[in-house]
């Protein structure tokens, strides 16, 4: 049995050791208050395929956080290029960058509806100050451990700023972009949702606190696992494209 044939192997046990206690639970009514059967739930999983508010609120979901996404990637990495080159200026903002990280999104909510109201473009401004900072971070890092030799060497053939930038300063930072999209790209996915939930914008967040206001609870477990399994199906997504984009720096860390 292959590596990968083992850890799939290991990931189904773990998932059916869930499901095992899941209804070991059950049967002891150990947690019957905020647990539902796994049955319940199982049947409330494909019967929520069926009612359009599901596909409608997945779609909304996952445009918002793709746009949300990439407008946080076309600023941060730019700007962390731009800083990451330069020392001094790295220092300057360093205490910036440090708060920015750490600051829950959330608790700006209130802000962003009274500026925008409880709208699909608040949700989108709060995923994209969210990912923001984990791909600005990342693409510092990058920048500021581009060789000195391609630098000087680039300096020294006076190679204009543009094919500087696409050319040599973001392939050179290419790997450390990709860790902080694959880190941001599961944070667009939990604000959007944690958004959802709190300000009731359309999307599966929407509808795991409406079924939760009905006493749904069955159905409110469904879209938790549809949302999750949302995030699994991005990241795999990203481990494809990261595969094909930067293949020359995978088979370079193989080799």
């Amino acid at each position: 049995m292959t590596r990968i044939a083992r850890l799939r192997s290991m990931q189904i046990l773990v998932g059916i050791g869930i499901l095992a206690l899941w209804a070991g639970a059950n049967a002891l009514n150990l947690v019957e208050s905020v647990l539902p059967p796994v049955i319940d739930v199982g049947r409330q999983f494909f019967a929520v395929l069926a009612r359009p508010e599901f596909l409608v609120g997945f779609g909304a979901t996952v445009y918002d956080a793709v746009r949300g996404l990439l407008i946080a990637a076309l600023l941060a990495i730019p700007i962390g290029i731009l800083i990451g080159m330069f020392p001094k200026l790295e220092v300057a903002t360093r205490m910036l960058v440090d708060f920015g990280r750490s600051f829950p999104v959330i608790a700006l909510l209130p802000v962003f509806v009274l500026l925008f109201g409880a709208t699909q473009t608040m949700k989108v401004v709060a995923i994209g100050i969210a990912c923001f900072f984990p791909i600005l971070l990342q693409t510092i890092y990058g920048a500021r451990n581009l060789d000195p030799t391609i630098v000087d060497t680039v300096r020294s053939f006076r190679i204009p700023p543009h094919l500087r930038f696409f050319k040599v300063l973001l392939p050179a930072a290419g790997p450390f972009i990709a860790t902080g999209l694959r880190i941001a790209t599961t944070v667009s996915i939990l604000v959007a949702v944690g958004v959802e939930i709190v300000s009731v914008t359309p999307g599966i967040g929407r509808e795991i606190a409406l079924s939760r206001s009905y006493n749904e609870t069955p159905t409110t477990y469904a879209y938790i696992i549809y949302a999750g399994l949302l995030g699994v199906v991005i990241t795999l997504l990203w481990d494809l494209a990261e595969a094909r984009l930067l293949h020359w720096h995978i088979r370079s860390k193989v080799e």
